[in-house]
């Protein structure tokens, strides 16, 4: 399970996992709790998370269309290791997620 802090309308989680085929349905079910909950700012903190295979890619864009083309939403994600910034620069996620 995610660590999950919620502050001034900003929910923050943080998985601690990579983020791979066998957690995805956890993280799936974590992220629709926030988001039927009403919440759209939602910051994903990936210290700790070393590798996303393609079904925690397709995870994290589920989740950021749920948010932004449907909800009105943001989404951003935290420290990303140098791989895994490359990945979503290659893959040019980066010009779909804030990254920071």
């Amino acid at each position: 399970m995610s660590h999950i802090e919620r502050k001034n309308g900003v929910v923050t989680m943080k998985p601690g996992i990579d983020i791979v085929a066998s957690q995805c349905a956890g993280l799936k079910q974590e992220f629709l709790e926030i988001i039927n909950g009403g919440e759209n700012k939602i910051i994903i903190d990936l210290a700790g998370t070393e590798m996303i295979d393609s079904s925690g890619i397709g995870l994290l864009i589920s989740i950021r269309n749920s948010l932004v083309n449907y909800g009105g939403g943001e989404i951003e994600l935290l420290n990303l290791s140098g791989d895994l910034k490359q990945l979503f620069k290659v893959m040019k996620l980066d010009n779909h997620f804030k990254i920071s």
